[in-house]
């Protein structure tokens, strides 16, 4: 799948918090659990409608980090809370 033209939404089944400086999610649906670091949580606070490279953009910004490991680190938080159920891909509307 491309991930081209999709947006990242939370799953409708997850409620979330965040305490000082980590975020835990958990999965009504599955009964899951998920706790995020500093950085997990401030791309998780963004994953409602943003695409990856929007999150790349973010966490360039936010962080001292090359273009390069923000593209990996984001790709593999978004692929893990997908696989997990937490994220959902939207393709966007042409």
């Amino acid at each position: 799948m491309t991930t081209m033209g999709m947006t990242l939404h939370r799953a409708p089944d997850a409620v979330w918090r965040r305490v000082e400086d980590q975020v835990t999610i958990i999965s009504m649906e599955v009964n899951r659990v998920r706790l995020l670091n500093g950085v997990g949580g401030y791309l998780w606070e963004r994953c409602d409608g943003s695409t990856r490279e929007s999150l790349v953009d973010a966490l360039c910004a936010r962080y001292a980090v090359s273009r390069e490991v923000a593209e990996r680190d984001v790709a593999h938080f978004v692929d893990d809370l997908v696989q997990r159920g937490l994220l959902v891909r939207r393709e966007v509307a042409p």
